[in-house]
């Protein structure tokens, strides 16, 4: 797959635009080479959604990240850049979220799918998914495995796990003020578990 194909387009044009017209050109050159890297040595497990996943949302930020350290960036200044293009995204989902948040009856919609959608979206490849309730009055599950989580460890950047699930606080704010989201540990902060806090206001 292409980078602009991911949910990345716009990085080539931000590499030049934040580094530099030399540098931008030099840093995205070895981003798209190790994109391209990460996805021929990539075990998708026979998964379409696992293989989206991985190609449209995690290499290319992990890529863009790992070119960054290896030209020399500091891991604080190189996962603030990364931070900056993947907030990019997550503001993306949020609009899209902010879409359900005005629709009558948001929560209820949002319930009535929520499994399905996990089932679909987030397979048992790639999460181990636990539901602990789907009410009337909040949907909460855990994650116990997550494959950002696994790769970012594989690949040896288990600190850039920590941006990925930053787009989550800011893809669900977008639901508010119908349903606020509450997360109070992640697998990238080194806790057992992701738990996922979807609660009806």
């Amino acid at each position: 797959m292409l980078m602009s194909h991911t949910t990345y387009p716009f990085l080539r044009d931000d590499c030049i635009a934040i580094l530099g017209a030399e540098k931008g050109v030099f840093i995205w050159d070895t981003t798209e080479a190790l994109y391209k890297d990460l996805q021929s040595h990539a075990d998708y497990k026979n998964n379409d959604m696992i293989r989206d996943h991985m190609q449209r949302k995690i290499f290319p930020l992990m890529a863009y990240y790992k070119a960054l350290l290896s030209n020399g960036y500091q891991v604080e200044e190189a996962l603030a850049l990364a931070r900056k293009e993947s907030t990019k995204v997550a503001l993306k989902k949020k609009t899209d979220n902010g879409g359900l948040a005005k629709m009558p009856g948001a929560y209820l919609l949002y319930r009535m799918c929520a499994k399905s959608h996990m089932q679909k979206n987030f397979p048992i490849e790639g999460w181990d998914t636990t539901w602990v309730r789907c009410d009337g009055k909040e949907i909460h599950f855990d994650l116990t495995r997550c494959i950002y989580h696994d790769l970012t460890i594989k690949h040896g950047c288990p600190e850039l796990c920590t941006v990925y699930c930053e787009n989550d606080i800011i893809a669900f704010s977008g639901l508010l003020p119908k349903i606020r989201f509450e997360r109070k540990n992640t697998l990238g902060n080194g806790a057992d578990r992701c738990d996922f806090h979807l609660i009806k206001m």
